[in-house]
């Protein structure tokens, strides 16, 4: 992933460069980087941590009901533009009593009090349904597309479709794939600003694992690594910091 700018906020709408329904030109380019996902135990802590790191408070996203998480955004500017965003994952305190294997992205599997992770990531493929049997038939497990929802702090009902195998693929380093059906998204709120310098992933078999990005059309940097791993590196008006 290029360089980006720095911290700060600014109002973005649809012009962030997310890819339109039906539209040929986009239907050829690679899958983009919907947002990347930073697990962590305590959501508020998280979002303070953050904002005495880089100088930036995450902003509240809202509940997953009956997936017993909720999360805190900031938008990621990626060569230039606001195309992206980061998802503080945590679970919910309001929905205890959720089965690991049903909270949003199997992110209760990490367990309580788990230390603060670069757990997923997510790409918006031109077409969700074809990426999903393309990969079918290459025998690479995405799981199948399901419908989820949440409302956010402001009232916008947001709503997407997405792909995730169980557990995720190749340890997180496989990206999870997201269609949010040409509606409303995140980054159409006025989110908080960090510039996103680098996002990359180790892999015990890093060969199969760009086998794998190239076939889901996802652009990240793959190398050696004991166990699987995202590593991201924001900057802020505040300082860097690096998950």
């Amino acid at each position: 992933m290029g360089e980006a700018a720095g911290g700060g906020r600014e109002q973005r709408g649809r012009g962030t460069g997310r890819p339109e329904r039906g539209s040929g030109e986009h239907q050829r380019r690679p899958a983009a980087l919907d947002h990347v996902v930073y697990a962590v135990p305590d959501l508020d802590a998280a979002v303070e941590q953050l904002r005495q790191r880089t100088g930036v408070a995450a902003a509240p996203g809202g509940a997953h009901a009956g997936r017993g998480t909720h999360n805190a955004l900031v938008a990621l500017r990626v060569r230039g533009g606001t195309t992206a965003y980061l998802e503080l994952l945590a679970p919910d305190p309001q929905q205890p009593d959720v089965p690991p294997e049903r909270t949003m992205l199997g992110v209760g599997r990490l367990g309580a009090g788990h230390p603060p992770v670069g757990y997923a990531w997510a790409v918006r493929p031109a077409d969700l349904d074809e990426a999903v049997a393309r990969a079918g038939a290459a025998g690479i497990d995405v799981g199948e597309p399901v419908g989820a929802a949440r409302r956010t702090p402001a009232g916008t009902e947001l709503a997407w479709r997405l792909a995730v195998p169980s557990p995720l693929g190749l340890g997180g380093v496989q990206p999870f794939l997201i269609d949010w059906g040409g509606a409303a998204h995140p980054l159409d709120d006025d989110l908080p600003v960090l510039g996103l310098a680098g996002l990359r992933a180790e892999h015990p078999d890093p060969v199969r694992a760009r086998q794998v990005l190239g076939l889901l059309g996802a652009d990240l940097p793959v190398s050696h690594g004991p166990v699987p791993a995202l590593h991201a590196r924001l900057t802020g008006p505040a300082g860097d910091v690096t998950f």
